[in-house]
């Protein structure tokens, strides 16, 4: 394996004590390779390499004799969800011929099937002994060989003038990628026994770091004209949103920005657990308690200081913290909840309650509540109080979305519906203000007779009359 990545090393660092799979400059880590180059891309195609990990250990043949047995697992689950179910059946001996008679069940086999073939991976790397770990494999080298080749995969596109967006473990994702780069990178993928699906194109992405973005799919037409042939997701999402990480991913965010469906109730609910109990002060119209509440924490922290004399000042100081018990009492009213709990925001004044957690006789404010009020989601339909959300929690969240979209371009073009064109498609302007003529003297492609048989030529998107088109 060592021999098949020239340059890799398993180096001993001194300043942690650890060693760490290096190759060409960078440490791989112990798992998947990631790489991210935050920005707004476009035109990005996503390939993903089949079974990644599941192929590396046939490859390393990491389980010796019995390695055979692992494969015919995988080409199984493989044969099941291309749906070749004759072939599926043939596998392991027939042993799956009793769970392939009904064939509308095909997809929870291939889970089950998914299920043991991760876990026995899994268990290659375990920290504790099993009989799928051998106590030689140092730098778990099935994830390795995968991290190794995602690498060597990246230089190599880029050494042909394109940029790699992402690399998440088994995917990776090419700005502006031609037939022509994607082909090259199945192409390499089948020198190393993998296997790369192109899933997906996205219009337009914005990646903020290796673990959230949002995308819009490109049209079917679009990658007709692009590829001559639509990928999967595109199938099913044309022109559609996919949000990848929390802050996109937040159905008030996701639907507010970008997919304009309509807010419903569920999507202002929020599901807050502890370890400890959550209650609801509704201190709303109670007397404000906080200076009690100061003064109360620094006469504490005097009585619990075995340095200080026990005097008739400490004396004083116990009986002031027992006056501003009660006093502190009469500005809270703690309802218990639970652990776990659902809960919307409420406007001020419209009988909301402080979201607290309690630990050791002390309350806290739950984590993402401080500074608004909240009722049971139960509570609010039931009293039919959904005008009383308030929304200023969730459009704060919106606000922080474009936000974070504007550090990497125009937020506003990003979540419109004006689609992405190649750079190498616009020409700079011939003046200020003045549009691109295209070669055949048309400012945009719409509406012209020649559109309909647009091909792509050498990479480029042309039309009947053999002139560079603009998609639209």
């Amino acid at each position: 394996m060592i021999n098949a990545f020239p340059g890799y090393d398993f180096v001993y660092f001194e300043d942690d004590k650890q060693f760490h799979n290096m190759y060409r400059g960078t440490d791989l880590g112990r798992g998947g390779y990631v790489y991210a180059e935050p920005g707004m891309w476009g035109d990005v195609a996503l390939l993903d390499v089949q079974s990644m990990h599941p192929n590396s250990a046939v490859n390393l043949n990491i389980f010796g004799e019995y390695t055979q047995r692992f494969k015919d697992l995988l080409d199984a689950r493989v044969a099941i969800k291309q749906r070749n179910f004759d072939k599926a059946r043939k596998l392991m001996g027939g042993k799956l011929v009793p769970y392939l008679k009904d064939e509308s069940q095909a997809d929870a086999l291939a889970q089950a099937l998914k299920i043991a073939i991760n876990s026995v991976y899994g268990l290659t790397s375990a920290n504790f002994e099993n009989p799928f770990k051998d106590n030689r494999n140092k730098n778990n080298i099935v994830a390795l060989r995968g991290a190794l080749f995602m690498k060597a995969l990246q230089d190599e596109v880029r050494e042909r003038g394109f940029v790699v967006a992402h690399i998440k473990t088994d995917s990776i994702k090419m700005p502006d990628a031609t037939p022509e780069i994607i082909q090259f990178v199945m192409d390499f993928g089948m020198k190393y026994d993998y296997v790369f699906e192109h899933e997906a194109t996205y219009d337009k992405m914005c990646l903020v770091n290796n673990a959230v973005y949002i995308a819009k799919y490109a049209s079917k037409e679009k990658c007709e004209s692009l590829y001559g042939y639509i990928p999967g997701d595109n199938k099913k999402h044309p022109n559609e949103w996919t949000a990848t990480g929390t802050q996109f991913q937040i159905p008030y965010v996701f639907k507010k920005l970008f997919s304009k469906e309509e807010i419903v109730f569920e999507d202002m609910c929020e599901t807050k657990s502890v370890t400890s109990t959550l209650y609801l002060d509704m201190n709303e119209g109670l007397p404000d308690v906080s200076e009690y509440e100061k003064e109360y924490q620094k006469l504490w922290k005097d009585i619990n200081n075995k340095d200080l004399p026990n005097d008739e000042e400490m004396k004083r100081k116990c009986e002031r913290v027992e006056e501003l018990c009660e006093l502190i009492d009469k500005g809270h009213n703690y309802r218990f909840i639970g652990k776990v709990g659902q809960f919307c925001p409420i406007k001020p004044g419209y009988g909301g309650g402080l979201l607290m957690r309690e630990k050791d006789g002390k309350y806290y404010a739950a984590t993402g509540s401080k500074g608004y009020r909240w009722l049971e989601s139960e509570m609010v339909r039931e009293l039919e109080k959904e005008d009383d959300i308030d929304r200023a929690y969730y459009d704060k969240m919106v606000d922080e979305a474009v936000d974070t979209i504007a550090k990497y371009g125009d937020s506003e073009w990003f979540v419109s519906d004006e689609p992405y064109i190649s750079p190498e498609l616009t020409p700079p302007l011939e003046g200020p203000g003045e549009p691109w003529l295209m070669c055949c003297g048309k400012t945009d492609c719409s509406g012209c007779e020649y559109w309909e048989n647009t091909q792509t030529v050498d990479g480029k998107l042309t039309c009947e009359a053999g002139y560079e088109c603009l998609p639209f």
